[in-house]
């Protein structure tokens, strides 16, 4: 990483307040903030689940440029006031993952915590840019094995809320349906509130699909799509697994080395403004992630139910700002879905 990176917005020594810090992404682009210069506030709602992590980023960055910051209810934006003062930049990655059969409450949660807190940085001078972890499911859903989707950047998958709301609780589906409602309108309402109130700070969404990585925060715990990988690695392939769901039918994916930088750079390069960003890669299938742990671990099969050969899904995904970003403020190109599976096995072999 480059720290002296041309950036104009943001300048070396500026907050960044981070949401969602103890997660696989949250942690992960506090890293690349560090890495470039910048101090970091990390919000969570436990702080002993940042405790390894503080100390981690103490011994590798220095003291003071990580700071842990607790906020208990996110629902309650008037909790983040003392921290945002002085704060350049906020990354509002935490969501709403735990996959529970409740739509409007889940909704609801999503949309107050994510208006809530653009409010409150509204209030604040010194924040210059605001960006929203969205996600692919706020926009579109896979097509059916044969159909082709062109996937346009205003895209939104509207009837996901209509859906989650008329399904009975017994439905095995809801707990996904439910959170897909709640990116879909915790983003709509993101925007709208941007267009409508128009506040100081530049303002993006981005939108990743399965990440591919490792995690940075040392304490042990779920790292979602991280956790589920290494799930499938030692034989887990069912139905009701959630690499199984995300794979049936096939999608698209991203590395978290490309994801987690995107986010910093958001806020830093007044170049980007009023962007939504598709943070992916390619499409996948669990076929490919085979090949790929095989390409790690010759001996290694995949598990009952999964060949080597499932086909990919037929999507085009507008994500040319993306890989431009990337190269031009990283300095090389993607990073492709072998590499990136390479490093979950390898690193799940030495844990």
């Amino acid at each position: 990483m480059d720290p002296s990176a041309p950036f104009d917005r943001l300048g070396n020594g500026d907050a960044i307040l981070i949401t969602g810090v103890s997660g696989l992404l949250g942690s992960a682009a506090a890293k690349e903030a560090l890495q470039w210069g910048f101090r970091v506030l990390g919000i969570t709602r436990a702080p002993s689940k940042l405790l390894d992590l503080k100390a981690k980023f103490d011994k590798e960055f220095g003291d003071g440029r990580f700071t842990v910051c607790c906020v208990e209810d996110m629902t309650k934006p008037e909790s983040y006031a003392p921290y945002l003062q002085g704060v350049s930049g906020v990354l509002h990655i935490a969501s709403d993952a735990s996959f529970r059969p409740a739509p409007k409450e889940t909704i609801d949660g999503t949309v107050a915590a994510t208006v809530g807190l653009m409010r409150e940085a509204a209030k604040v001078p010194s924040v210059k840019a605001f960006t929203l972890t969205s996600s692919r499911v706020a926009a579109f859903n896979t097509p059916a094995p044969g159909e082709h989707l062109q996937v346009t950047s205003d895209m939104f998958a509207d009837d996901a809320a209509g859906r989650a709301l008329s399904m009975p609780a017994s439905d095995p589906g809801l707990p996904s349906m439910s959170y897909q409602a709640s990116k879909v309108e915790g983003e709509k309402a993101a925007w709208e509130y941007y267009r409508k109130e128009k506040p100081g700070y530049a303002f993006n969404t981005i939108l990743p699909d399965w990440v591919n990585g490792t995690p940075v925060n040392p304490r042990p715990g779920v790292y979602t799509t991280y956790t589920w990988l290494v799930e499938f690695y030692r034989g887990q392939y069912e139905p009701a697994n959630i690499f199984h769901v995300f794979t049936n039918p096939p999608c698209t994916c991203v590395a978290l080395r490309d994801v987690a930088p995107l986010h910093v750079i958001s806020l830093a390069a007044s170049e980007i403004s009023g962007e939504r960003i598709f943070a992916i890669e390619d499409t996948w299938s669990a076929g490919d992630v085979a090949q790929a742990i095989r390409k790690v671990e010759n001996a290694w099969q995949p598990p009952e139910g999964c060949t080597e050969f499932m086909p990919r899904s037929n999507i085009t995904v507008p994500n040319q700002r993306f890989r431009q970003l990337i190269q031009k403020y990283c300095g090389r190109g993607l990073i492709g879905l072998d590499e990136s599976v390479a490093d979950v096995v390898h690193f799940c072999k030495l844990a």
